[in-house]
């Protein structure tokens, strides 16, 4: 597939997403939540930044998707990681097998190994994919920097927390019929 088709592709791929306004990457995520009818976690953490190694990855479980991304870099950098995830996610990109000790390596002691069924990760995919999945996420970078980026009624706060209280509300609704 040439990189039109590939533009083309990757923007009905995302028209398919009701992509929240004001969108940011918390946003995008609580909408996928909804769509998908799975929890998704994300989870800044200080990778290996070894060449080959990822900056992030998608780590699927029975019951929730966790992205990880690389906590030491910068703001933009970390959403732009997610957002390469989340595109792996929208383009339906699967899974391969866990290696069991290496995600054990990474993610001990945030989460069990035996809780881990697959992982995304930058380097094993093949270069068509990694370039849908970067295509995703620039596209939904450029939705990003046009949407609005508060709603009337959290104009008084700042955007990480009003991301938050979006993100606790919206699990608080999912919890509530559990109760």
């Amino acid at each position: 597939m040439d990189d039109r088709a590939l533009l083309r592709y990757c923007a009905e791929v995302i028209e398919r997403v009701d992509v929240p306004a004001p969108y940011d990457v918390n946003s995008l995520c609580d909408a996928l939540e909804q769509k998908r009818q799975r929890e998704i976690s994300l989870i800044p953490m200080a990778m290996p930044t070894r060449p080959g190694s990822p900056c992030g990855l998608w780590i699927a479980t029975d019951e929730v998707d966790y992205i990880l991304y690389q906590r030491n870099t910068s703001k933009a950098h970390g959403a732009h990681i997610v957002r390469h995830e989340v595109g792996h996610m929208l383009l339906g990109h699967s899974s391969t097998p866990a290696d069991k000790d290496e995600v054990a390596q990474l993610l001990m002691p945030s989460l069990s190994p035996a809780l881990v069924r697959t992982v995304l990760g930058r380097t094993v995919y093949s270069s068509h994919e990694e370039r849908a999945a970067e295509m995703v996420a620039s596209q939904l970078a450029i939705r990003e920097s046009q949407a609005p980026t508060q709603t009337n009624r959290r104009r008084d706060l700042a955007p990480g927390v009003a991301n938050l209280v979006s993100h606790l509300e919206r699990s608080l609704e999912r919890n509530a019929g559990e109760i």
